[in-house]
């Protein structure tokens, strides 16, 4: 192949990469534009577009909001978004970050709203798991170790997410041919929210390891159990060993 032909392969190649990482939708008189850059959850940042007074106002339409909801974390939004958005001289409401802009300066503000959003949500979904207790995770290590084997065993690892998140786990199995990762739970709202993050980050991985939170009674989880349910499954740490192996495989 020449090199004028390999130059315009290239060419085709970065047009049509492009195409696929940039998404952009119509709505009435709004526009939405879907950038490559993903919450932990997965789901991709997007700002919305619309005519004002002023020119153009460019929003995140409330989706950082929207995506803290979903975990139960949206009380920091107001707070940590003023933070964010101060930075780079955006606006905020109840539940959106904007800023309104002459034509000529939409693509700067396309950059700085998608980028505060996106921050957003990695500073409260970031913040450390809470803790369950030093002797919940060792009585979730000796429970481990006698099924798996202390050697197939390690306990306070952290595991980095689709996110590029760490997110401190309570042990991780090394079986035959993937990982296991098994998370001490308590009832606390917290603390359920914050392991179903983690969850769902580490479940978006490309290989994903076995997701299995381990609490004390399903019962008393109440709702809050379907939340665990959603990112891995749900063990009782006075099940039997049967019931763990089934759940690391």
């Amino acid at each position: 192949m020449s090199m004028a032909n390999k130059r315009e392969a290239v060419a085709k190649i970065a047009d049509a990469v492009a195409h696929d990482l940039i998404q952009v939708s119509h709505w009435g008189d709004s526009s939405f534009i879907n950038l490559p850059i993903a919450y932990f959850s997965g789901t991709f940042v997007t700002v919305r577009l619309d005519h004002v007074r002023k020119g153009i106002r460019v929003s995140d339409n409330g989706f950082a909001f929207r995506e803290l909801e979903s975990f139960g974390t949206e009380g920091s939004f107001q707070k940590t978004a003023q933070r964010v958005a101060e930075a780079d001289e955006l606006n905020v409401n109840r539940r959106t970050v904007f800023i309104d802009v002459p034509r000529e300066c939409v693509v700067g503000a396309i950059c700085d709203v998608s980028l505060a959003s996106w921050s957003i949500v990695d500073k409260i979904n970031a913040r450390p798991i809470e803790q369950t207790g030093p002797e919940i995770e060792d009585r979730l290590y000796d429970r481990l170790a006698a099924v798996f084997g202390d050697t197939h065993v390690s306990v306070n690892q952290e595991v980095v997410g689709s996110s590029s998140i760490k997110w401190p786990m309570s042990a991780v199995i090394d079986a035959d041919d993937h990982k296991a990762i098994f998370q001490a739970v308590n009832n606390r709202a917290n603390s359920v929210y914050r392991i179903s993050a983690a969850f769902h980050d580490l479940g978006s991985l490309h290989k994903p390891p076995v997701l299995v939170s381990v609490v004390d009674n399903q019962d008393a989880l109440g709702a809050k159990l379907s939340l665990l349910a959603q990112a891995g499954r749900v063990i009782e740490g006075s099940q039997s060993d049967d019931v763990y192996r089934k759940a690391a495989a």
